[in-house]
């Protein structure tokens, strides 16, 4: 699992530090740590399967008879898994630093006391590291929107190709030629590609927004600003689909 081989919430040094802070009556701030550590632990399995299911896909595209398309998919893959991979990289890195400053926080606690395990907490600033995550589930799931636009082009291109290819051998065969099919959006390697970039990209969104709504829980502030930026990102992906539909219509 590259780095995520481990729970936070079974690890000594946060069971340690929730036993310390609720021993302390310090609830609010348990509470808080808890719910980042759950956070996190959740991303786990999320990003695995995504990895597994990359891997996989990119089997199935080596097998794509034309040599084009098969290294325009790879090409796509690739952007994807190390998008995932970028992902995986903040989590690990986020986890580490976590086990490191709660294993700081315990020895604070008992070298100064109950006053300075408070602040070591609130230096945690944990709604900011939970902004931080959000922003980068943000650009993984527009990531995955561009990869399923790109290769919603590639499709378009070989349908067209097809269709024309079709209607030259009838007319060669001396038959009318038909009308061009439209491109059937569920069948195919292709398709199959397309609904797994957007699938990842659901994920993505789903991790902003969980990351959002804790960040604004813990924080207590209002998700008015948050909320009004999500709008914006939405916006974004939106205009961004309809350039590509656009394209494929040229």
């Amino acid at each position: 699992m590259d780095g995520l081989t481990y729970t936070l919430g079974e690890l000594p040094q946060i069971r340690e530090l929730l036993s310390v802070l609720e021993q302390n009556n310090l609830q609010q701030q348990k509470e808080e740590v808890q719910a980042l550590v759950g956070y996190i632990d959740s991303m786990e399995d999320k990003l695995s399967q995504m990895m597994d299911e990359m891997k996989e896909m990119r089997l199935e595209m080596g097998k794509l008879h034309d040599k084009g398309i098969r290294a325009q998919c790879a090409q796509l893959v690739t952007a994807a898994e190390g998008k995932i991979q970028q992902v995986k990289g903040m989590v690990s890195v986020t986890k580490a630093n976590l086990v490191s400053s709660a294993g700081r926080m315990v020895q604070t606690f008992q070298e100064k006391g109950r006053a300075a395990l408070r602040h070591t907490v609130q230096a945690l600033r944990i709604s900011s590291v939970l902004s931080r995550m959000e922003h980068g589930f943000s650009h993984a799931s527009q990531a995955m929107e561009h990869c399923a636009g790109k290769l919603d082009v590639i499709r378009e291109e070989l349908h067209q190709a097809g269709s024309h290819m079709k209607s030259a051998g009838r007319t060669l065969a001396g038959k009318d030629a038909r009308q061009a099919q439209e491109l059937e959006a569920d069948k195919g390697a292709l398709a199959k590609l397309r609904n797994l970039f957007t699938s990842c990209g659901k994920t993505f969104s789903d991790m902003e927004r969980g990351a959002g709504q804790l960040a604004e829980k813990v924080s207590g502030e209002k998700s008015s600003v948050k909320s009004e930026l999500r709008g914006l990102r939405s916006s974004h992906t939106e205009k961004h689909r309809q350039a590509t539909n656009k394209e494929q219509a040229r």
